[in-house]
């Protein structure tokens, strides 16, 4: 009978493991991390300036007026408990530095709980400026929270990968996958979906979005619009029905044909090309750039793979040679390749096989990158061909392409640091 009910039961166990835990890698999280860290740190930047305004006791809202607003006792902030303008500050530059580590991924394991934390306590403290963007980015950073991100296209992976070259340049370790992280991708599409259904269905009860005139009034009412948009909708008005109504089918079609193979690149397309009009046309830059790295976990790992491919095809086969005998040289190319994510560089030890295009000679000098056309780079001029090329790398752009500078003190730097490469 057991065994009866196990049949029975094990084609609903392998549909809701399909369902929830696939075992994929976690960079669609990863990527939704990134962009809603740089979106909190913008936005909580440039209400620096006006903190104590918006969020102190001597602000909008003071402490006396919020007791008639928050009356839920688990509605808290950590605001508070604050009694003095130096605790404010404080704790907002240490929110804005988490926001950061955030961002890059360092130490994601506590920071993103700090987020969190701050990112509910500023909404709480004055729920007078809040809006439903809030209350989303709140809902995707704890699912955030609880999701194993950190381990791709962060400086935590980037930290693992230089531990195992430290011990063996030539290690790899791969890319990590999760069952967990699957589902709390799942659990944030899920959301995304509801969210633009109930919105697209609240739309449908205004006389306005069946009209075909809402998205009129909508650029009528903002303070922000300008008057050569206004010119330009009055005189083309098909651009307001089609606009109106296409917002609607986006919305409503979305939950629907977001999670088909073959429709979902041109619903999350729709939808992102949305979100962008919010931003450009109505200056919703926050709630758009939020809404778009919540769209972005339907992102297909695979296809993120298919691109790094090609981008790797394109710039083309890189292989760089140093010294085996100098620690620094290997110390520093550990360094190097951890931000090498694509594996787009390869290397090769001189001293145990010898480089067929560089003569040893020269190698004892500096290191060099060999092309694809068999060309050879030597030591700036090496690093200086690599950095654009390899995504890790472009936060070092400016040190290796600012005009004159660059060139001026790169060449010696590098060629003290060559010369005395065995002492350091």
């Amino acid at each position: 009978m057991a065994s009866v009910t196990q049949m029975a039961f094990a084609p609903l166990g392998r549909a809701w493991s399909l369902l929830w835990f696939q075992d994929k890698p976690t960079t669609p999280l990863e990527i939704v991390r990134i962009g809603l860290g740089a979106a909190l740190l913008i936005h909580y930047a440039m209400a620096t300036p006006y903190l104590l305004t918006f969020w102190g006791d001597d602000g909008w809202m003071p402490r006396e007026l919020l007791a008639n607003k928050i009356t839920d006792p688990w509605q808290q902030s950590v605001f508070f408990y604050f009694t003095a303008p130096w605790q404010w500050m404080a704790f907002h530059g240490f929110f804005l530095f988490c926001c950061a580590a955030f961002a890059l991924g360092w130490r994601t394991a506590w920071v993103k709980w700090i987020v969190l934390i701050g990112h509910v306590s500023f909404a709480y403290r004055n729920p007078v400026m809040t809006y439903g963007v809030d209350a989303i980015g709140a809902s995707l950073l704890l699912i955030l929270c609880f999701a194993p991100v950190g381990r791709a296209m962060s400086l935590d992976r980037v930290r693992e990968v230089r531990r195992a070259k430290r011990k063996d340049l030539g290690a790899d370790p791969p890319a990590r996958t999760s069952s967990w992280g699957f589902a709390c991708i799942r659990l944030m599409q899920i959301q995304m979906a509801v969210l633009f259904f109930f919105s697209g269905v609240g739309k449908l009860r205004g006389d306005d979005w069946w009209n075909g005139d809402a998205v009129w009034w909508v650029f009528v009412d903002n303070y922000y619009t300008s008057d050569f948009i206004l010119n330009v909708l009055a005189s083309q008005y098909w651009l307001v029905n089609a606009a109106t109504y296409g917002t609607v089918l986006i919305e409503i079609a979305f939950p629907f044909l977001i999670w088909q193979r073959r429709t979902r690149p041109y619903l999350l397309g729709a939808a992102i090309l949305l979100h962008l009009g919010f931003a450009v046309l109505m200056y919703l830059h926050y709630f758009a750039w939020v809404m778009i790295m919540g769209h972005l976990s339907f992102l297909r790992p695979e296809w993120l793979s298919r691109l790094g491919a090609a981008w790797k095809r394109k710039m083309g086969d890189m292989e760089m040679i140093y010294d085996g005998h100098c620690g620094f040289c290997k110390r520093s190319m550990a360094w190097f390749l951890a931000f090498d994510g694509l594996g787009q560089i390869r290397i090769r030890d001189f001293r145990a096989n010898p480089s067929p295009v560089v003569s040893d000679e020269r190698l004892l000098k500096a290191l060099y990158l060999v092309l694809p056309d068999g060309r050879a780079l030597p030591g700036f001029e090496a690093y200086r061909y690599v950095v654009p090329r390899v995504p890790g790398l472009w936060w070092q752009i400016p040190f290796f392409y600012v005009p004159v500078f660059s060139r001026l003190f790169g060449h010696p730097i590098y060629n003290w640091v060559a010369a005395n490469r065995s002492r350091l």
